[in-house]
């Protein structure tokens, strides 16, 4: 559990490792919507960590407005977040797969995300925990 954990319990530092765990191990095992969906996952709460940095919060699942809220706090002289700027925006577009990341990726018939579209979405989730989540560990705050 990490310090960033909400009191509804979602602890979306933790869940970010979680997916991304997740995500290896289904794509390790030719599992690529499954990789696919976990990826997006990770980047949502990545984005939601840095928002609840700045005691910010938005319930969607819109990575694309999820990371223009971070950019606009990180932009911010007194924000917490600015330092993990270089970890944004995200990459990963929302929208219906296998164009972009959708939380309804999870209804899909198998075989909507194929294997270099996972390896690209799980480089990307990769990035963006290594870049903050990381990052707040190494620097205390998680």
């Amino acid at each position: 559990m990490s310090k960033y954990k909400c009191s509804h319990g979602d602890d979306y530092p933790d869940a970010a490792a979680k997916n991304l765990t997740d995500g290896r191990v289904l794509f390790g095992n030719a599992r690529y919507d499954g990789a696919g969906y976990h990826a997006g996952y990770v980047v949502e709460c990545v984005l939601k960590t840095l928002l609840q940095l700045d005691n910010q919060f938005l319930c969607s699942h819109d990575l694309s407005r999820l990371s223009q809220k971070a950019l606009g706090l990180a932009g911010l002289g007194s924000s917490n977040s600015a330092r993990y700027i270089k970890a944004l925006p995200t990459r990963l577009p929302y929208g219906n797969p296998p164009h972009g990341w959708r939380e309804t990726l999870r209804y899909c018939s198998e075989g909507v995300v194929d294997e270099p579209t996972a390896t690209q979405w799980l480089s990307e989730a990769d990035r963006m925990y290594q870049g903050v989540v990381s990052g707040m560990k190494k620097d205390g705050l998680i």
